[in-house]
């Protein structure tokens, strides 16, 4: 079931990484990805780990270069964000005004991501 998404976005990243667009893509997301330490690429994960689902980003990540403490800075943002837009939905359900809840999530997620890589920076 897992390789029903895995694949095809590893699949799609491949193929982009042989195009200029993912380069583009990673030009663009640079500034906000180097305060996280990690790769424009990286973008691509982390927003569809965010907007999807986290399988989405397991698919792109494999395809990427990544150091082990890069991927745990990606990890532990998608363990604070995550399936947003589902998640989102459900909030609504409950009556409760899901973009405050939102917005504490994003800033969880960035803030934990910056603070990983000043950590990552002085002990590796």
């Amino acid at each position: 079931m897992l390789l029903k998404v895995i694949l095809p976005v590893f699949v799609v990243i491949k193929v982009l990484g042989k195009t200029p667009a993912l380069v583009w893509m990673s030009q663009f997301c640079d500034p906000l990805m180097d305060l996280l330490g990690l790769p424009g690429e990286a973008a691509l994960a982390v927003i569809s780990g965010m907007l999807i689902n986290i399988y989405a980003a397991i698919g792109i990540l494999i395809a990427l270069d990544l150091t082990p403490w890069q991927i745990t800075i990606i990890a532990v943002m998608l363990g604070c964000a995550h399936e947003l837009v589902v998640e989102n939905a459900i909030i609504k359900k409950t009556g409760i005004r899901a973009w405050p809840i939102t917005g504490m999530r994003l800033l969880a997620a960035f803030g934990t991501g910056v603070t990983l890589n000043l950590v990552g920076r002085i002990f590796y």
